[in-house]
């Protein structure tokens, strides 16, 4: 019983500095939306492509990775950056190169 308090107890801590850190990062954020096959969740395959997609993103210092997730129909990875239109650029060159419609970048969104 004491374990699982400790454990829960600990998630909640490190959501809570999670979304502290995300809301000091001031820089504009661009948003990769996925299309999934099915109208809910991803599947473990979409969920392997997003990662690598994320993985990529960083790798390539295109900016760093805020939040993620699925639903509705719909993977998203959302990024801050330094120059949105430069970052978007640069994020069709890689989803081109992973093999993702043009349409999958939404414009950029400012602030956290």
């Amino acid at each position: 019983m004491v374990p699982l308090i400790a454990i829960v107890l600990f998630g909640l801590y490190v959501r809570r500095e999670a979304e502290r850190i995300r809301a000091e990062d001031l820089r504009p954020r661009v948003v990769v939306k996925l299309k999934l096959a099915g109208p809910g969740m991803a599947t473990p395959a979409e969920v392997h492509m997003r990662r690598t997609i994320e993985d990529e993103i960083e790798k390539r210092g295109l900016g760093s990775i805020t939040d993620t997730g699925s639903g509705d129909g719909w993977a998203t990875i959302q990024v801050a950056v330094v120059d949105p239109e430069v970052a978007i650029e640069q994020m069709h060159d890689l989803l081109d190169k992973e093999g993702v419609p043009e349409w999958a970048v939404k414009r950029p969104t400012t602030g956290p």
